[in-house]
C-alpha cells in the first residue's frame, strides 16, 4: 500500500476520542448527515475498537459521531457501512450513566420518554467524555443560584482498602462540586441468598455486593459505584458513575432487596427511566428500616 492510497482519516486514526471542529474533520461515513461542527457545542467522533494493523483507508473507522447543540444531543451510530441517528432533547434527560472497566468505556443517556442511547468507547481516552457528560449536565440542569453544602449524613467516607479507587473518584467530585454533600456510603460485603438452596451454592461460590458512595445537591443526585453491583469475586477494576438531575426525578424509595438477605434497593423512579441500586449499609438504609421517608 503505497501513501498515495491513504486518506487523512486513515493517517490520524487511532484509539483517542477527538473533537470534530470542522466539515473536514468529520468521518467520511457522516459527512451527509448534515452536521456543521461551527453550529455546535461539542462535536466528537469516536473510533472502532481496532488495531492499526486491521485497518485500512477504504474501511469507515468511526462508531459514532456525537455532536451537542442549544438543545439536543446527537448520536450517530455506525452500523455495518450505514449509520443510524439519535436525537435526545436536553430537557428529556433523565439519567447519566458512564462506566469504565479496563479500556472499556460505556456512556449511558437514559431519558423521561424510555429510549435509551448507549456508546461504548476505549476508556484510554475517556476524558472527552468526562467534558461530554459536564456538557449535557451544564445544559440540563436548571439555571438556579448555589447554595451551600449541607451537613454530611452519616460518617466520613471509609472503604474497603479494595475501594480506593471509589473514595479517589469521590473525593475528586468534591473537589470539583463543593456543593455536594455525602448522602449515604456503603462498603462491599458478601450477601447471603434468601433462598436456601442458593444459599448453599454461595458456601462454596460467594457473592460480592459492591460498595457505592451517594452524594447530592439542590440539583442532582450521584452515585459512585462499580459497573456490576453484585460479582462471584472481588472487582477493582471497574468504576462507575451514575448522574440523576432531580428536576427529573419522580420517586424515591428504599425497599428490601427480594433475593439477598439484609440488602435493600434504592429505587429513582424518574418518568420512564428507573433505575436500582444495592445497599447493604449506611443512613438511607437505616432510614427504612426506621420507617421514615426516605429523601435524598
Amino acid at each position: 500500500m503505497t501513501s498515495a492510497d491513504n486518506t487523512p482519516e486513515f493517517n490520524r486514526f487511532g484509539p483517542w476520542i477527538d473533537e470534530v471542529r470542522t466539515v473536514d474533520e468529520l468521518p467520511r461515513l457522516y459527512r451527509e448527515a448534515g452536521i456543521d461542527p461551527a453550529a455546535y457545542r461539542r462535536v466528537l467522533k469516536v473510533p472502532r475498537d481496532i488495531e492499526g494493523r486491521n485497518t485500512h483507508p477504504t474501511m469507515h473507522l468511526y462508531d459514532y459521531l456525537l455532536a451537542v447543540n442549544e438543545e439536543t444531543f446527537t448520536v450517530l451510530a455506525r452500523r455495518d457501512e450505514a449509520y443510524y441517528t439519535v436525537h435526545v432533547p436536553l430537557d428529556r434527560i433523565s439519567a447519566i450513566v458512564d462506566s469504565v472497566r479496563l479500556l472499556n468505556g460505556r456512556l449511558t443517556v437514559h431519558t423521561v420518554d424510555g429510549p435509551v442511547v448507549t456508546v461504548v468507547y476505549n476508556a484510554s481516552a475517556s476524558a472527552p467524555i468526562r467534558e461530554l457528560m459536564f456538557l449535557l449536565r451544564r445544559w440540563y440542569l436548571p439555571e438556579s443560584l448555589p447554595v451551600a453544602a449541607e451537613p454530611p449524613r452519616g460518617p466520613a467516607p471509609t472503604l474497603d482498602i479494595a475501594d480506593t479507587g471509589l473514595l479517589t473518584d469521590y473525593e475528586r467530585l468534591i473537589a470539583e462540586e463543593p456543593g455536594m454533600r455525602l448522602v449515604n456510603i456503603a462498603g462491599r460485603q458478601v450477601v447471603n441468598p434468601l433462598n436456601r438452596p442458593d444459599r448453599l451454592r454461595g458456601n462454596h461460590w460467594p457473592t460480592t455486593l459492591h460498595a457505592s458512595i451517594t452524594v447530592a445537591d439542590h440539583r442532582e443526585v450521584q452515585i459512585i459505584h462499580r459497573r456490576d453491583w453484585f460479582t462471584g469475586n472481588g472487582d477493582k477494576l471497574s468504576l462507575a458513575r451514575s448522574v440523576l438531575p432531580k428536576a427529573r426525578i419522580t420517586d424515591i424509595r428504599v425497599t428490601p432487596h427480594q433475593r439477598y438477605a439484609n440488602v435493600h434497593v434504592l429505587t429513582i423512579q424518574a418518568g420512564a427511566t428507573r433505575l436500582e441500586f444495592p445497599l447493604a449499609a449506611g443512613p438511607l438504609v437505616e432510614a427504612s428500616l426506621a420507617g421514615d421517608t426516605v429523601s435524598i
